[in-house]
């Protein structure tokens, strides 16, 4: 790339440097401008943390800015569902804080509420103003998509750390064998790790070790290394099973692990009681080989265990991700050379406290956890129905429950109950068009960015600032401008909210959240300290827009103890909340006679419901059941027949896939599709909402983390028409 076509100002033409915001890997980019128009994005080779890796999302996100189905304008609803006129900024902000203000004065904060959609964790704006709007406007209730992914692996966190962030992982650059349960990073490229080189690392794992991948399905990345299958939603017996022999065979270093840790007799005690004949009977995986990946777990010199989204999402995905974590600690992983490290963080503890805790009993309708200050989704609709302190007024950013979640239906009709509902996001969809007001918001390539939630936790230190690659399409805003202008009109004062501060910050004086990041960069371990010493701030790192590597920030994986916040920095090996988790594992679940259990999958051109409006990703996507030859055999089932997927809540229909690449007793089918919105590309795919075959209420809530039940359904699959006639 020569240097002189490198430019940074917004909208100019040339090739501007930028870095993806799909997900944690923060992939560099560069997108081409032409006109004033994005043109082209590709991997940016110039980048020295993703060294010119991205995914195909990542490239197409051009497709997103420039869709002509795209919000542009305030959107005001004036009849049923999706039917909307613009309106001015001014008309919509009044309006809002209108209603926020009147509803607040009748019913107070138990009636204000907000729903996080995961694309605002990657938008530094929106992510801290949607957290200060909030709290601002007086909102006791906090919705997110984390009880759909997160949730269970922060409360495993919590349980073993004392608290759900910082994040703990696995050391790729070191690692020597890498135990992965219920990932599949060739695709995904990885879930709550940030690392732009899975390929790179597992690559080289493989090459000087070992890469053991378990999984029901034989995935990409298990058909990589070596893939051990294993029968869905028993991961936590598997490492139940692993720990029992550890102990048995006096594999673990009782005194150096007591040193740093707390409950380690009890853990013993627990694991030692579970059966191994149980744990193969439960896994599918012969007792044998059980022991032996015990045994070389605990003889390799850097090992870890990575537990990715796939563990977290059936019945103990929690306890599992805990157990993940404690097999970590009994083998000595943590702060060792190749095994589990806290990643190294550019502002000290201000991320966590951002993020929140973990608070229990906190939903007034199931009695379930809070999760990094965020309920369960899947109670959102009694909130709004229930009376009492219901909800009357909800702020949505960049999510869609009515796919995403359980209940689609039922929520789409309680959002109709809602006396105010705000959507911020590029399109109408599945969930905002049952909503009062749409609101148009940035794509990434509009907008300056900090990678924010992965300054907290890096794996190979690295920082880099984006400068907006074109100005804003049509009359769309950043985020927490919008937030601004209804906190205005509501005369209220936010942490930077105000009118005021506002006028300050546009002169330098006082920050922004991207000024906030850049003080706390500037206060942390790298920083200049605001001029005292050689340093980076965002000024000096708009002169480096490929990002920089910190190859000179300390080493500090001997100091882990200091971010466990657990007293004494000790790993607590069995909390209060393992005992009732090993309990209901162990009293088993039976599942109806001839049924099968359904999983999801990820697909490298997918990701959640909201990119499949591309042409170009979503072409070449047909969603399909994947199923065992033997299980469609006994169904009178050929490949490509349509076939109904059933439970008690619901039915789909779907082509059917045959494959050995699956266990038997098992089918899977991606998430996210189903689309009946104002897109028109999405509205004719073929995929079908998954979610329908999910229930509502406590009992599809992991009752220690409020994470939805999403995997591991028992289903009925039927043929419905034959290849030909379907």
């Amino acid at each position: 790339m020569a240097a002189e076509a490198i430019v940074t100002r917004p909208g100019a033409d040339g090739r501007h440097p930028t870095f993806c915001r799909l997900c944690e890997s923060f992939c560099g980019l560069v997108a081409t401008v032409e006109g004033g128009r994005v043109t082209a994005v590709a991997p940016d080779r110039d980048n020295p943390h993703s060294i010119g890796h991205a995914c195909v999302k990542g490239i197409r996100i051009a497709d997103v800015t420039n869709d002509p189905d795209r919000v542009l304008r305030p959107l005001k609803r004036v009849g049923g569902p999706g039917e909307f006129a613009p309106v001015s900024w001014a008309e919509a902000l009044d309006d809002i804080a209108a209603r926020l203000r009147a509803i607040r004065e009748r019913h107070g904060g138990g009636a204000l509420a907000g729903y996080l959609g995961n694309p605002t964790a990657f938008s530094t704006n929106s992510f801290m103003g949607f957290g200060e709007f909030v709290a601002a406007i007086g909102a006791k209730k906090l919705y997110g998509a984390g009880s759909q992914d997160s949730n269970a692996r922060l409360t495993a966190n919590y349980m073993i750390h004392g608290a759900p962030v910082p994040l703990a992982f696995a050391d790729l650059p070191q690692c020597d064998f890498l135990l992965i349960l219920g990932a599949n990073p060739m695709v995904s490229n990885g879930w709550m790790i940030f690392d732009p080189r899975w390929r790179h690392d597992l690559e080289a794992i493989a090459a000087r070790g070992r890469v053991v991948v378990v999984d029901p399905r034989a995935t990409e990345t298990a058909r990589r290394g070596e893939h051990v299958a294993i029968n869905p939603d028993s991961d936590a017996w598997l490492l139940a099973g692993m720990l029992h022999v550890l102990f048995a065979e006096d594999r673990i270093d009782r005194a150096a692990v007591a040193a740093v840790t707390t409950g380690l007799p009890d853990l013993e005690q627990a694991v030692r009681a579970v059966p191994l004949a149980a744990v193969g009977a439960a896994t599918g995986i012969p007792v044998d080989t059980i022991a032996a990946l015990a045994r070389d777990f605990a003889g390799a010199e850097r090992a870890a265990v990575y537990g990715g989204l796939g563990l977290c999402r059936g019945r103990f995905g929690t306890f599992g991700s805990y157990l993940a974590s404690v097999l970590n600690a009994v083998t000595g992983r943590y702060g060792a050379p190749g095994g589990v490290r806290f990643g190294r963080q550019l502002f000290g503890g201000a991320f966590a406290a951002m993020a929140g805790g973990y608070s229990d009993n906190a939903n007034r309708v199931g009695g379930v956890p809070a999760i990094a200050g965020k309920l369960a989704a899947a109670l959102l609709p009694a909130d709004i129905e229930e009376e009492g302190d219901r909800i009357r007024a909800l702020i949505v950013s960049a999510g869609n429950p009515v796919v995403s979640a359980p209940g689609g239906a039922r929520l789409a009709a309680a959002l109709e109950k809602l006396e105010l509902h705000v959507s911020l996001d590029f399109y109408v969809n599945e969930t905002n068009k049952h909503a009062h007001y749409v609101l148009p918001t940035l794509t990434f390539l509009e907008r300056a960015d900090w990678p924010l939630v992965g300054m907290h936790a890096l794996m190979r230190p690295f920082l880099q600032y984006t400068e907006a690659v074109v100005p804003p399409m049509g009359e769309a805003r950043d985020d927490y401008a919008i937030y601004a202008g209804i906190a205005r009109r509501m005369g209220l004062d936010a942490p930077s909210l105000s009118p005021r501060k506002q006028a300050l910050g546009r002169f330098g004086l006082l920050p922004d959240p991207l000024g906030q990041v850049d003080r706390m960069l500037r206060r942390g371990p790298v920083g200049d300290h605001f001029g005292e010493r050689d340093g980076w701030s965002r000024a000096r790192l708009r002169d480096r827009p490929h990002g920089v590597m910190l190859d000179d920030m300390p080493e500090d994986r001997h100091r882990w103890r200091a971010r466990v916040a657990h007293p004494g920095g000790r790993l607590d090996l069995w909390h209060p909340l393992a005992a009732p988790e090993l309990a209901r594992l162990r009293a088993g679940l039976s599942r109806p006679a001839g049924t099968l259990v359904l999983i999801g999958r990820r697909d490298i051109r997918s990701i959640n419901s909201w990119m499949h409006n591309s042409d170009k990703l979503v072409r070449s996507q047909h969603p399909t059941l994947m199923i065992h030859p033997e299980d469609a055999a006994a169904r009178d089932i050929a490949d490509g027949d349509e076939v109904r997927v059933s439970n008690a809540n619901g039915a789909i229909r779907v082509p059917a896939e045959i494959t050995d690449g699956i266990a038997r007793g098992t089918v899977s089918y991606p998430h996210g599709w189903g689309h009946a919105g104002g897109w028109q590309r999405a509205n004719a795919t073929e995929g079908r909402n998954v979610n329908v075959l999910l229930g509502l209420g406590v009992e599809w809530v992991e009752w220690v983390s409020g994470m939805t039940l999403l995997d591991c359904l028992d289903v009925e699959v039927t043929r419905v028409a034959t290849k030909e006639a379907a």
